[in-house]
């Protein structure tokens, strides 16, 4: 099984795409455990990891919220500005 997820801004340029495509024994796993098993595949990116926002099916999810591999999902780093 793989999931698919859309990366923006600089994790997109931490992993080298804007599209990326991980594998998983999980149909199903928890925001978090998303997050950890993209920081295993990119350890270069897990420190934007942690703080980033997950969006399942266009919509913020909470870190226990559980994301399918048949949801469209997205990573979001945080954005400062001033």
């Amino acid at each position: 099984m793989n999931y698919h997820i859309q990366v923006f801004a600089g994790l997109a340029e931490l992993m080298g795409r804007p599209m990326i495509t991980v594998p998983a024994d999980q149909e199903t796993m928890t925001v978090n455990a998303l997050k950890d098993l993209l920081s295993k595949y990119f350890p270069e990116a897990a420190a934007q990891l942690k703080g980033a926002f997950v969006a399942r099916n266009q919509a913020y999810a909470a870190p226990e919220d559980l994301v399918s591999i048949h949801d469209e999902i997205a990573i979001i780093p945080p954005v400062s500005g001033g």
